[in-house]
C-alpha cells in the first residue's frame, strides 16, 4: 500500500499542511452546531441532557444525564426537579462516554511539523533533501531542519555516495533528519553526524543500527540510532513557541473526530520530544480540546527516573515509554523465527547482564518500574519481545507478590496463543494496546513482505479479547495516516476484519466502545473518567445516530457525525 489512503490525504502531507497553514480539520463542517436548546449562560452549575440515546456504558442507556460541576451527579432523573439547570436536548442523537486515544504522537508530530519542510508526495530521499537544503539556505547557522516520508526496499544499503549527495543538497551549516514514511528509519547529513558526536567508533545502540560503509557512517540510521541525532543536534533546539500553534490544531483535530483523551508517547525511536510543560500552559490558558496523558519516552535503566511530573487538571503523567523492538512494518519485530530479510528483527532490550549490560536488562527495568510504582508502556511486536516483557513482569510479580504498576504492550503482532493466556492471566495489570486501521489494513502490504505466511493472521484482536483481555483501542498517529485515525473509521476496520473476516476475525461494536471507554482510559491513571456512573467525570462524545445502528461497512469519517464533545463538564465543540 502507498502512504496515502485511497480516500484520503497522505500522512505526510497531513502533518506538512498542518506546519505550512492554519489547517483545522479539527472544526471540520461536519460538527453542524450545539446540541444544546440554549445558547445563554447556564442557569447554574447543573446541566440536564435528554432526548437521546444516552449510554452511561457500552451497554447500558438511560433517559437522561444530569451534571454537577463537571461530574455526572445522576441518571433517569426527573427533569422537574431540575429546572434550573442548563438544558442540553440531544435531539434523537446518541451520547457515550468520551472515548480516549491510547496510543498518539501529537505533540511529537508537532514539534516536527515545526521544522518540517513540505515534500508533498515525495517518496525519493534526494528530492526529499533538495527541498529540505533550499530551505536550509537563510538560516542560522545549527537550526535544524526535517523531511520526511521517503521509501526504500532496502534500507541497509545506503552508502557513502548516498551521503554525499544528501551533503551536497543540504549544506555544512544545519542539522538535517529526513523520516522515513513509517518513522523508523532516518537519513542524517554530516551535520547532524557531527553534532551527535557519530564516528567510526561509535557503536550501534541496542535496537538500533548506525548503517555503514568501510566502517563509516553512511547517515542512515535505523530504529533506535536514530535518537542518537534527535535527543541531541534536533528536538532540544526546538522551541516551544514553534511547537504551540501546530499542537493545537492537532489536538483541534482529535477533539473532532469525538475524542476526549488522549495517552500521547513524547517520544519515538528517534527521541524524546518532551513537551508537558507547553502541554500544562494550554491548559493554563484554556486552549486545550481534550485531557492529555503523557508518557517519557526511556531507553535505558539509568534514564528511568530522569524525568519531571508534570501535573495539571487535563495534563497527566501517564508512565514510561519502552522500545522493546523494531517495526514490524520494517521487519525490525523481534522474532523467534527468521523474516524474510533472514534475520530476527532488532531487540532494544535484553533478558540479562550479558549481551548489552545491566542497563538494557528487561528484568531490571522492571524492578525499577515497581519500586518507583510507575506505569508503564512498552512498544513490542515479535514474540520474543512480547516474552521477553511478559516474563519480567510475572518475575516481579512473583517476587513482590502483587504488581503496582498497569502495563500496556502495544501492537502485538505476532503474538502466540500460550501468551495471549499469560496476559489474560495477568488480569488488569495488563492491557492490550491494539490498532486495527493501522495493522489490518494501512501496513498489511508491509507486514505479509516482511513476514511471510506469518503475517496472516497476525494482529488476533478477537482472539485476544475472547480470552478476557483488556482492549485499548487507539490510531499510532503518525505511524498511521490521518484518514484512519477517527474512531467510527477504526470501528469499520475492526468489525469488518479490515473486508477479510478470516484472516481478521471482527470485533462487536461493544468491543470498540469499551476500548475506547473503560479499555483506553486503563491505559492512564485517571480514576473516575471512561463510564457516565454517577461520580465519574462527565466526558462526553455525542453522534449524530446510535453507533449501533449503523451498518459497519457505512461507518465512516463522517458517518455519523460527531455533533459534540464535552469534557469534564465543559462543552469543547462545536466552538
Amino acid at each position: 500500500m502507498k502512504s496515502s489512503d485511497k480516500d484520503g490525504i497522505t500522512r505526510r502531507e497531513f502533518v506538512t499542511r498542518c506546519a505550512t497553514t492554519s489547517l483545522m480539520l479539527g472544526l471540520s463542517p461536519y460538527l453542524q452546531g450545539c446540541a444544546s436548546d440554549s445558547t445563554d449562560e447556564p442557569k447554574g452549575s447543573e446541566t440536564l441532557f435528554f432526548n437521546g440515546d444516552i449510554y452511561i456504558d457500552a451497554g447500558q442507556k438511560v433517559n437522561t444525564l444530569l451534571v454537577r460541576d463537571g461530574v455526572v451527579a445522576g441518571i433517569d432523573v426527573n427533569p422537574a426537579n431540575h429546572l434550573r439547570a442548563q438544558r442540553v436536548d440531544l435531539k434523537g442523537a446518541a451520547a457515550y462516554p468520551g472515548f480516549n486515544d491510547s496510543h498518539v504522537h501529537l505533540i511529537t508530530m508537532a514539534v516536527a511539523g515545526s521544522i518540517l519542510v513540505p515534500t508533498p508526495s515525495k517518496e525519493d530521499p534526494l528530492e526529499i533533501a533538495k527541498a529540505v537544503g533550499a530551505a536550509c539556505k537563510d538560516l542560522a547557522p545549527g537550526t535544524p531542519r526535517m523531511g520526511h516520508g521517503f521509501k526504500l526496499n532496502d534500507y541497509d544499503a545506503w552508502r557513502l555516495a548516498d551521503l554525499a549527495e544528501i551533503d551536497a543538497l543540504t549544506g555544512d551549516q544545519c542539522p538535517v533528519m529526513i523520516a522515513d514514511q513509517l518513522g523508523h528509519s532516518y537519513i542524517v547529513n554530516s551535520v547532524a553526524l557531527r553534532m551527535s558526536g557519530i564516528d567510526d567508533l561509535t557503536p550501534d545502540p541496542p535496537g538500533g543500527v548506525i548503517v555503514r560503509e568501510n566502517g563509516k557512517a553512511t547517515g542512515m540510521l535505523r530504529e533506535t540510532a536514530g535518537a542518537l541525532v534527535g535527543n541531541s543536534a534536533i528536538f532540544p533546539r526546538v522551541p516551544d513557541a514553534a511547537v504551540k500553534p501546530i499542537a493545537i490544531e492537532l489536538l483541534n483535530t482529535w477533539a473532532s473526530m469525538g475524542y476526549t483523551s488522549i495517552v500521547d508517547l513524547m517520544g519515538g525511536p528517534m527521541g524524546r520530544t518532551m513537551k508537558p510543560e507547553l502541554c500544562q500552559e494550554l491548559d493554563q490558558e484554556g486552549l486545550l480540546p481534550l485531557r492529555i496523558n503523557y508518557a517519557y519516552t526511556f531507553f535505558k535503566l539509568s534514564e528511568m527516573q530522569d524525568f519531571d511530573k508534570v501535573e495539571s487538571p487535563w495534563v497527566h503523567f501517564a508512565g514510561l515509554k519502552l522500545f522493546v523492538d523494531g517495526a514490524a512494518g520494517q521487519g525490525g519485530a523481534w522474532t523467534s523465527w527468521e523474516n524474510t530479510q533472514g534475520n530476527q528483527g532488532l531487540n532494544a532490550v535484553c533478558t540479562n547482564d550479558e549481551e548489552y549490560g545491566e542497563e538494557y536488562n528487561i528484568y531490571r527495568m522492571l524492578d525499577k518500574s515497581e519500586e518507583l510504582g510507575l506505569d508503564m508502556h512498552y512498544h513490542v511486536g515479535g514474540d520474543l519481545a512480547i516474552d521477553a516483557v511478559l516474563s519480567a513482569i510475572e518475575a516481579v510479580q512473583q517476587q513482590n507478590g502483587a504488581l503496582r504498576g498497569k502495563h500496556t504492550l502495544y501492537h502485538l503482532g505476532l503474538i502466540t496463543d500460550e501468551q495471549i493466556a499469560r496476559m489474560a492471566a495477568l488480569g488488569d495489570s495488563v492491557i492490550a494496546g491494539v490498532q486495527p486501521s493501522l495493522h489490518w489494513e494501512f501496513q498489511k502490504d508491509e507486514t505479509a513482505f516482511y513476514y511471510g505466511e506469518h503475517a496472516w493472521g497476525s494482529y488476533p484482536y478477537r482472539k485476544m479479547r475472547d480470552a478476557g483481555v483488556i482492549l485499548a483501542f487507539s490510531t499510532d498517529f503518525a505511524s498511521n495516516i490521518p484518514e484512519l485515525c477517527s474512531p467510527t473509521v477504526i470501528m469499520r476496520i475492526a468489525l469488518t476484519g479490515a473486508d477479510d473476516p478470516q484472516a481478521n476475525p471482527p470485533l462487536t461494536m461493544r468491543d470498540l466502545i469499551e476500548g475506547f471507554t473503560v479499555g483506553g482510559y486503563a491505559t492512564t491513571r485517571e480514576a473516575r473518567v471512561g463510564k457516565l456512573h454517577p461520580g465519574y467525570q462527565a466526558d462526553i462524545v455525542i453522534y449524530e445516530k446510535d453507533l449501533y445502528t449503523v451498518p459497519p461497512e457505512e461507518l465512516s469519517m463522517y458517518n455519523p457525525k460527531v455533533v459534540a464533545t464535552w469534557v469534564g463538564g465543559r462543552q469543547i465543540l462545536p466552538i
